[in-house]
């Protein structure tokens, strides 16, 4: 089989840790029951040369995301640079990546989503609403999403429940109502129908609105990150199965969940024969080929 390929990871090194280092200290007590300090997580922050050797070890390849929510979030932001430079230092682990630009940032925002498919070569934005604090559908940031459907830019939205800030008082000002399906997805892949939108995560307490939105929305597409195989839903490994077995995408979270766990939990969920080779690469090539390609990409070893 070919390599895996992951849409979706981020790249949690000493320095695009820094974006949200406040929320990781509280995530690590989630996802792992650990106390720790954002001091401590910063000095065990993995290197870029450890997540490459992870994936090559793991014979996949990966998408790194930016992530600029300096309007609301404060902290610094991964920059596109950043993230445009590894995939250009490390072009054998990483197809390209995914830029970030802040929507309340408003003409400059324009300027950089430009900027990363143009000069960049990324394959396009990824948006945390959380953290943002925009409604996709609010009609003031339909210049971006205008933008980005000229580009044949796709973009990655978060779905659903959000680890970040998980059980501080007041969540950490963290407001999931940013990242409800409907109205917000539905409405803005009507609005925008030669839009790729790649719904992140799992969607809970959504998941029968994401797969309506999914079915429905022929440019609506989803991937797998943000919680273990074992605990997804029977609800979404149902569509999984079935109605969306040609919608579904690999993404690890990187580097929140060992990959070759991942790897292993996914192929022990029992899917229908077949569905494997689409999630891990077939799918991502379907979908994202056109677009891969169109930045440079060599697709053959996938085709």
């Amino acid at each position: 089989m070919p390599r895996i390929i992951d849409v979706h990871g981020h790249v949690f090194d000493s320095e695009g840790l820094k974006t949200i280092i406040h929320y990781r200290v509280q995530l690590s007590k989630y996802l792992y029951r650990k106390e720790t300090t954002a001091e401590q997580l910063l000095k065990e922050a993995p290197t870029v040369e450890t997540m490459v050797k992870e994936f090559r070890a793991n014979n996949m390849v990966g998408m790194p995301v930016a992530w600029d929510a300096e309007t609301h979030l404060g902290g610094p932001k991964t920059s596109n640079d950043y993230i445009a430079g590894i995939v250009k230092k490390y072009p054998d682990v990483f197809l390209t990546g995914w830029g970030s630009v802040d929507p309340w940032k408003g003409k400059l925002a324009l300027q950089e989503a430009e900027r990363c498919i143009k000069e960049l070569k990324l394959i396009g934005l990824k948006f945390q609403q959380p953290t943002q604090q925009f409604h996709v559908n609010d009609p003031q940031f339909y210049p971006l999403w205008d933008l980005c459907q000229n580009l044949g830019a796709v973009i990655q939205l978060h779905t659903g429940y959000s680890g970040l800030g998980t059980g501080l008082p007041g969540g950490g000002g963290i407001k999931l109502r940013y990242t409800r399906p409907i109205p917000d997805f539905d409405d803005l892949a009507a609005d925008f129908p030669k839009l790729k939108i790649i719904a992140m995560h799992v969607g809970d307490p959504w998941v029968e609105e994401l797969n309506a939105v999914t079915m429905h929305k022929g440019n609506v597409y989803r991937e797998t990150s943000g919680m273990w195989p074992r605990y997804f839903p029977e609800n979404m490994k149902y569509e999984m199965n079935r109605r969306l077995q040609d919608k579904y995408m690999f993404g690890s979270e990187y580097n929140l969940f060992p990959l070759d766990q991942l790897v292993k939990q996914h192929q022990e969920l029992g899917y229908k024969e077949g569905f494997l080779e689409k999630l891990f690469y077939k799918n991502a090539i379907n979908i994202l080929g056109e677009n891969l390609e169109r930045i440079g990409v060599n697709l053959k070893e996938w085709r």
